[in-house]
């Protein structure tokens, strides 16, 4: 007969007995055993918890202290705290973030969310390993093009952006150039960021693709004036990219050119696993904003659940937002070094957008295309006399800029 396993001590904070007798519910169904030692908010300022304490579930609606005072004194004393907010309360979403939740849990949960989150605070209790910035996914590099895949969890994140400024910057650096994916369920936004006619899209290449057929797949791209090629998605929102094909597709690229950079849309659901799995750097897009915050957090732990393998690289946009989460609070929340901080210049950023010129060409001294430069820097290090010129060179003079603000081509 196999021993009993010891049951996993936690602490629950909380006043209203009715909150109590729901969670101690939900850990009842959990397939680890927990013993909970309740406490109420006025009880816990009168005492420190048990060493043996390692987790605490801290309660939103507290009478003698505030949650987010709660949980920043539980983190002091070595405890971690799963904090149960109301998803709706930004305020508090933020506040319980910047005081050190180890996780968070949306009010009203169901039993699962609960234990499933309990478990994973206390399996990475002792924190999981800071990735080295920019790491590189499970993937060895050959000499084929290197897979970057930008990915933001929440619609608005800026991947789309931000995968078009770091595709134009990368192209300067790519003797045999670099192409731009668009990897959706619906239409993309490559063709207006990049002031491109869709004349040509993935939905025609799906039509009839043949592996070997290199010379249609280079009619289908269209051409960007800085050099760069670009596989645009169709107009229409009911295509659908079997994985497979999609695997296909990225590979004979590989072939082709020194960069393949893919810009994972949000709603990309049948895709994401398949492309992170193939992707030499895979960059999550996240913005100081609770809502990014916690679809980021969610995004993360489940890559990391089902590809341990990939190496994730967390990069803050919009990093300058005023009142945004700070980047150390973003860091400790989810446990991982930030690979780049993007500065925040909405301005610039609408003016890019409407003109169809990205930044780095435009405003290529600007403090987000700086940023852009320092990351394409640690995929592919600029010689000396391309940071000097470069893309700068298109903006110069009337001639090459007033093509940078036509149509694309495609050859």
């Amino acid at each position: 007969m196999s021993p009993v396993a010891a049951p996993i001590p936690l602490l629950l904070v909380a006043d209203s007995a009715e909150t109590c007798e729901r969670i101690a519910s939900a850990l009842l169904s959990a397939p680890t055993f927990y013993r909970v030692e309740r406490v109420t908010s006025a009880e816990l300022n009168q005492k420190t918890p048990s060493k043996e304490i390692r987790l605490a579930l801290v309660d939103q609606g507290l009478r003698a202290a505030r949650q987010a005072q709660v949980v920043e004194r539980l983190a002091t004393a070595g405890v971690a705290a799963v904090a149960l907010v109301d998803a709706r309360d930004v305020q508090a979403l933020q506040e319980v973030v910047l005081a050190g939740a180890a996780a968070l849990v949306a009010t009203p949960f169901v039993d699962t969310q609960l234990w499933e989150t309990v478990g994973r605070v206390l399996l990475s209790d002792s924190g999981p390993a800071l990735p080295p910035i920019l790491s590189q996914g499970g993937r060895k590099r050959d000499q084929s093009g290197l897979i970057v895949a930008l990915y933001g969890p929440k619609s608005g994140s800026g991947a789309s952006v931000i995968a078009a400024n770091l595709a134009v910057t990368l192209q300067e650096r790519a003797p045999r150039g670099a192409v731009l994916i668009e990897v959706g369920e619906g239409a993309g936004s490559q063709a207006v960021l990049l002031n491109l006619r869709a004349e040509r899209t993935l939905g025609d290449l799906l039509a009839r693709f043949d592996p070997e057929d290199t010379e249609f797949l280079a009619e289908v791209l269209a051409t960007h004036e800085s050099g760069l090629r670009v596989l645009l998605a169709p107009p229409s929102q009911g295509l659908c990219l079997p994985p497979d094909l999609l695997d296909e597709i990225i590979d004979l690229l590989q072939k082709m050119f020194d960069f393949v950079v893919i810009d994972l849309h949000t709603a990309a659901k049948t895709n994401t696993i398949a492309v992170m799995r193939k992707a030499h750097a895979a960059l999550v897009l996240i913005v100081p904003e609770m809502t990014s915050l916690h679809y980021g957090q969610l995004f993360i732990e489940m890559i990391t659940a089902t590809l341990p393998e990939v190496g994730l690289n967390v990069i803050l946009n919009r990093s300058t937002l005023p009142a945004g989460v700070p980047a150390e609070a973003i860091r400790k929340h989810l446990k991982m070094k930030i690979a780049h901080e993007i500065p925040d210049d909405q301005a610039l950023v609408t003016a890019s957008v409407n003109r169809g010129v990205p930044f780095v060409i435009s405003h290529w001294r600007s403090a987000p295309a700086r940023a852009i430069h320092k990351l394409a820097d640690d995929l592919a290090p600029a010689k000396a006399e391309d940071k000097a010129g470069g893309l700068a060179s298109l903006v110069k003079g009337s001639g090459p800029r007033a093509r940078l603000m036509g149509r694309g081509r495609h050859t």
